[in-house]
């Protein structure tokens, strides 16, 4: 697979030169002098990763970072100038910069870290790479599959899984790695809107077809032709609207509410639910013949507390997010706050934990989060933990070891024993590996 990496220095003579040595690596490459021009070449092209100067005229480098990270979250992108001043540095990774590279460039160093970086996400589509969806858990990457190969068809795709596990989000990414990803992805929570105002949602009305329809008014299907239309907590969708979807589905035409004009639609339909939608059928609350049509591509999400793996790179993430947001400067989590993360079981799975992150950073003074720092059901849980006897293992420090034991014998199990593979799965050196598994006596045999 050849990567593809965008060039960005106002200085012709560098951009040309970084060019030859990239393709020589074995990189596919474009490149532009002009600063304004970026933005269309995003939009018109596939990039992995953006190698791009600070000082430039027009629009500065931190800026352009700026203006990129707010459309493409995810992007990775290495700084590099012959002005390394430590504000630009600071700067640079506030804004989200992967590294900087003073000029003159160590060549090989970067060319080292583009490889790696690249190959550690080989596979994943930019669209599933902000950290809140990328995962090691090997659940997660075949979801990532399953999207990567799904996206580019018209297949209807049903998401299932628990309230917080992402559902939206893989939504979003199925429509951006798409076709249609120049048209609207419309989105529609079935449960937040009242049975009776959902047909008039979904399909628009006439004027004059109820009282205040004084004006006629286009439906979400209408706003969707040509691109995506996600339905969120389909399973709230009552008997009577489920039938007219049927149809609409099987028809590809429908009209608006007090009117007889026949309006064709083009959409791709997703959607998503955390009720059993088996369970559903079986009551007689949800269409089978409904569910057929929706469900040619099954996506299931599974909760946090079945990929704990993920669990404090997560927290790390948000972390990072939240202390840009709020100007904090917070290094990391402190053990005991670590270990209560590791034992909670995380009903509300990411959203949980990212709203757990951000009330820590809000209310954290130093660089450190500590217990203190957390909500009082938290703060409760860590109590309750100290108060138990050493016989129930009830000292943080040791419901730490024994999870951090568990999970190296849990990664251990999932590589065949290979010790190199295992702490790949954990986002460990395998030194740290050797270190932990010699701690905690576990031979890997």
């Amino acid at each position: 697979m050849a990567w593809t990496l965008l060039i960005i220095d106002d200085e012709e003579e560098m951009c040309l030169s970084l060019c030859e040595i990239f393709i020589a690596e074995g990189f596919l490459v474009e490149t532009t002098s002009d600063p304004a021009e970026v933005i269309s070449i995003l939009q018109s092209r596939s990039i992995d990763l953006i190698l791009m100067d600070v000082r430039m005229p027009a629009i500065g480098g931190i800026s352009l970072l700026r203006m990129i990270r707010d459309r493409w979250s995810s992007m990775p992108i290495i700084m590099i100038s012959g002005y390394a001043s430590t504000e630009n540095v600071v700067r640079s990774m506030k804004y989200g910069a992967l590294n900087f590279y003073e000029k003159p460039l160590s060549i090989s160093a970067l060319v080292d870290e583009i490889r790696e970086y690249l190959a550690k996400h080989a596979g994943i589509p930019r669209e599933l790479r902000s950290l809140d969806l990328v995962s090691d858990s090997p659940a997660v990457q075949e979801i990532y599959h399953v999207v990567e190969t799904a996206a580019p068809t018209t297949a209807p795709i049903i998401i299932t899984g628990e309230s917080g596990t992402g559902k939206e989000r893989i939504a979003t990414a199925i429509h951006e790695l798409s076709d249609r990803r120049d048209k609207p992805l419309v989105k529609i929570n079935c449960a937040a809107i009242p049975d009776t105002l959902l047909e008039s949602e979904l399909f628009g009305y006439e004027a004059g077809a109820f009282t205040d329809a004084r004006a006629s008014r286009q439906g979400k299907f209408e706003l969707a032709d040509g691109g995506s239309i996600f339905f969120d907590e389909i399973g709230d969708m009552s008997l009577k609207t489920q039938a007219k979807l049927l149809r609409v589905l099987q028809e590809k035409e429908f009209e608006r509410l007090g009117g007889n004009r026949l309006i064709h639609t083009d959409v791709r339909v997703i959607t998503a639910t955390n009720k059993e939608i088996r369970g559903l059928i079986d009551r007689g609350d949800f269409r089978e013949d409904l569910y057929y049509r929706i469900s040619v591509i099954n996506i299931h999400l599974p909760p946090l507390r079945e990929r704990m793996e993920d669990l404090m790179r997560l927290a790390q993430f948000f972390l990072g997010y939240f202390n840009e947001h709020y100007d904090k400067h917070i290094r990391e989590y402190s053990p005991e706050t670590k270990a209560v993360f590791l034992s909670h079981d995380w009903p509300g799975n990411i959203r949980e934990l990212k709203n757990v992150v951000e009330r820590a950073v809000i209310f954290c003074r130093g660089d450190v989060i500590e217990i203190n720092d957390l909500s009082a059901q938290y703060k409760k849980k860590e109590e309750l933990d100290a108060e138990k006897s050493p016989e129930e293992g009830g000292s943080l420090a040791k419901i730490y070891d024994s999870l951090s034991r568990q999970a190296i014998v849990d990664a251990l199990k999932k590589a065949d024993g290979y010790r190199g593979k295992a702490a790949a799965l954990l986002n460990i050196h395998r030194k740290t590996l050797y270190n932990r598994m010699k701690k905690y006596g576990i031979t890997g045999e």
